[in-house]
């Protein structure tokens, strides 16, 4: 004796999948590499913000599972752990992905402009003993 046919098991099979997370049933809005410019130039302010190191740190925000969060931000709501965050990624330079930690920008970390009377360790000057002296 047959409870139920075909179409019964792939309804549960899905109704399972879509309880435990496994599958979205509706997509969740996601903020693009554009949309995650313009809120970060809305935010710090500034619009002269790298196009590629906004990519890099979006990809960061999505790895820990940012993205709705991100589009509500892009949105208007408030967030003030994710506004933190993603000061703290301009002006260090570093990806906000624990579990990847790399430089997305070391030489144009906001920090250094700030910090108008130092600059990034290894860099030098443009009057600086990098050129050749004046004769």
């Amino acid at each position: 004796m047959v409870l139920f046919g075909r179409r019964g098991f792939v309804f549960c099979g899905v109704a399972m999948l879509a309880s435990w997370g496994g599958l979205r049933l509706h997509a969740a809005p996601s903020i693009d590499t554009d949309g995650f410019l313009a809120l970060s130039k809305k935010l710090l302010q500034r619009e002269d913000l790298d196009p590629d190191a906004a990519a890099s740190f979006l990809q960061g925000f999505l790895a820990i599972g940012y993205g709705e969060a991100l589009q509500a931000l892009s949105d208007g709501q408030t967030n003030p752990e994710l506004e933190e965050r993603m000061l703290v990624a301009w002006y260090t330079g570093l990806s906000p992905d624990p579990s990847n930690p790399e430089a997305v920008t070391y030489g144009s970390a906001l920090v250094w402009q700030v910090m108008q009377y130092t600059k990034a360790p290894g860099f030098c000057a443009v009057e600086d003993w990098s050129e050749a002296p004046a004769l």
